[in-house]
């Protein structure tokens, strides 16, 4: 597939994505001004650049769609259900349809043959508006209305003239608009002039691909055979009846917001993601060239050269803040918003409560977070899951909630928000809520706790068991899945994102699960540590603390060992023997111990030595020691030795 084509999709799904959301704005306030005029303008743009291309009716159902959103930005047609269900599936249509050009550079004959019945769907009978234009008075007439009234002659004293005055966008040559060829269009043109929207450029400066005009002219047609000439473009034009004498009250009838400024400039740079990546790559490779400067200062000064390791030490520290601030600009280039991610359920929402006979409203709040694209891109199956499940089991039918006194729709907030480095996202419903006592009588029917245990379960930690593979308290199968099933996959898939996922649920009230994911692929500070006469890494945020335990405080405890740490019973386990170690010895003196916490519990980790902290970009294992239990991946230290990097939590459990 050409590059052009490339851009076509890439830039067709933004627009695709944009118009559903304002459409969404627009069924729920259908008052929104805004959300009218941005969907209109991502139909226009859309329509321009599908005229680029060969795509069967494509164009002349974008054409119908913007024609439509044109009759209801002016007021000719009311904003409701009957004009947004047809411009939904239109949109869907072509989202669809941009899938199967990607993959083949052309529209997939199933699209195409769908193009009459939408435009059949498009051809509807519309409320008129009744919105009427406020009149003004003769003092409220623009000045380049007045100037353009007294540079043409009227041959009929009761003739009304229209002024124009057309400021194309800057960019109109890429939305396949020609302002020349839109104005001669116009009929019985008296006046006619072409100016600058700013001082002229320089030669160097001259874009030809930006448009600087400003074009005034004045006409003796209708004001409807006016309107009709820029129906596609109104947001550009503006439009003011001339009466004779001038002095006499006057209506402009037709006038849009102004255009943006032609002065606006790109503040974007579409860059291939693979580019990025490769940056994060080069910035791991300096921070490991950087950590290598260490070793040579403590062996300048263990020749006797202080001067020089003082030098190389100086040399390090500039060069760590350097590579620091390096990796942490390359990072943030990766940081897209959750909108991305989040505005892909609205219509999700829409479509699927009228087919479980519900109703019920998303709340979207904190859309504009940012975190990295990796995270973002992956986020959408474990959150459609969870969306599903509270749509289908979590939501009440609307009976059912007026007869408990709830409000008759009911209501998902999907909401975002930054804590530190941190994201956390939260999945909210005020439906039925889980009943703990079902889930505890569930797992212990499916084997998965014994009723001793179950008996012993707090609130909190019954509701966990919804995570365990293959719980699930749904008594039939539907379309969607049903609440608890598969929920263990969610939680692997936000693990596998570095993140964890909790759950709260009152009976009755809702449900709400709390995802807690970071914001990007960032350094990691690292912690190695020595066992068994080999070196390890592992995470300093997994460690709570340190501290020398004299070998005679350790007591048998069962099958292991514990011992006393400040009034409180700590399990102990030997590195060395969790990674089964063939030299694994025990410690006759102080044994070095990592305090480390799995799920509510601390518990000790004894190693031989703690040999020094790093900073290093870990790479997750691949081939066939991807998934290996208990290994995070792996990192190079400055001496170019690989140092496996170890998760405690899985080593221990």
């Amino acid at each position: 597939m050409d590059e052009l084509m490339v851009q076509f999709a890439i830039e067709a799904r933004e627009l695709v994505q944009q118009s559903s959301k304002d459409l969404l704005s627009l069924e729920a306030n259908p008052g929104d001004r805004e959300s009218l005029e941005s969907a209109f303008r991502a139909i226009h743009t859309l329509k321009g650049s599908v005229a680029l291309f060969d795509f069967g009716l494509m164009q002349d159902v974008l054409h119908r769609a913007e024609d439509l959103l044109s009759q209801a930005r002016s007021g000719r047609i009311d904003v409701s259900a009957a004009l947004i269900d047809p411009l939904m599936e239109v949109i869907e249509w072509v989202e669809v349809s941009i899938d199967g050009i990607s993959r083949t550079g052309h529209l997939l004959e199933a699209q195409d043959k769908q193009a009459a019945r939408l435009l059949g769907l498009l051809d509807i009978e519309l409320t008129e508006g009744t919105a009427e234009p406020a009149a003004a008075s003769a003092a409220q007439v623009p000045e380049w209305a007045l100037a353009l009234q007294q540079a043409v002659v009227q041959s009929d004293a009761d003739e009304t003239l229209i002024a124009i005055r057309y400021e194309p966008h800057s960019e109109c040559f890429f939305n396949g608009d020609d302002p020349l060829a839109t104005i001669s269009r116009l009929a019985d043109v008296r006046h006619l002039t072409l100016s600058l929207n700013g001082p002229a450029p320089s030669p160097e400066d001259y874009d030809p691909f930006r448009c600087i005009l400003v074009i005034e002219a004045v006409s003796g047609a209708s004001l409807k055979d006016v309107q009709a000439a820029f129906r596609l473009i109104p947001d550009q034009v503006k439009l003011i009846p001339l009466p004779k004498p001038l002095t006499e009250r006057m209506s402009p009838v037709w006038e849009a917001a102004p255009a943006p400024s032609s002065a606006r400039q790109r503040t974007t740079l579409r860059v291939d993601s693979a580019r990025i990546d490769k940056l994060i790559e080069i910035a791991g490779e300096l921070v490991t060239a950087k950590n290598g400067l260490a070793p040579l200062a403590f062996e300048a000064r263990s020749l006797g050269n202080a001067a020089l390791s003082r030098r190389i030490l100086s040399s390090h520290h500039e060069i760590e803040q350097l590579v620091a601030s390096l990796y942490t600009a390359v990072t943030r280039a990766r940081l897209i918003p959750l909108e991305q991610t989040f505005r892909r359920f609205s219509r999700l929402v829409r479509e699927t409560a009228p087919k479980l006979g519900k109703a019920v409203d998303l709340i979207i709040e904190g859309e504009t977070v940012e975190a990295d694209r990796e995270i973002v891109e992956d986020l959408f199956e474990p959150l459609l899951h969870l969306i599903r499940n509270s749509l289908d089991h979590g939501i009440e039918p609307e009976a059912d909630r007026i007869r408990l006194s709830k409000p008759p729709r009911g209501r998902i907030q999907l909401r975002a928000r930054q804590s530190g480095d941190h994201v956390e996202i939260e999945i909210k419903d005020d439906g039925r809520g889980i009943d703990p006592d079902r889930v505890g009588r569930t797992a212990v029917d499916r084997g998965l706790i014994s009723t001793s245990r179950a008996v012993g379960l707090s609130h909190k930690e019954t509701l966990q068991l919804v995570f365990a593979p293959g719980f699930s308290t749904a008594a039939t199968v539907s379309d969607l899945s049903g609440r608890g099933v598969g929920l263990d996959v969610v939680n692997r898939s936000i693990q596998r994102l570095g993140g964890t996922i909790e759950l709260q649920s009152t009976p009755g009230s809702g449900t709400t699960f709390t995802l807690r994911l970071p914001v990007s692929v960032s350094m990691a500070q690292l912690m190695v540590v020595e066992a068994g006469g080999e070196r390890y890494g592992i995470p300093i945020s997994d460690v709570v603390e340190t501290h020398k335990l004299p070998a005679g405080a350790v007591q048998p405890v069962r099958a292991g060992k514990a011992y006393i740490l400040r009034d409180r019973t700590i399990p102990l386990l030997y590195l060395a023997e969790l990674l089964q170690l063939p030299e694994a010895r025990l410690p006759a003196d102080d044994i070095k111990v990592l305090i480390v916490r799995v799920g509510e519990e601390l518990i000790g980790v004894a190693v031989d030595a703690i040999a020094e902290r790093a900073e290093t970009l870990t790479r997750p294992l691949d081939g066939l020691l991807q998934g290996v239990s208990g290994i995070l991946g792996t990192t190079l230290l400055g001496d170019g030795k690989v140092l496996l990097v170890l998760n405690l939590e899985e080593l221990v459990q």
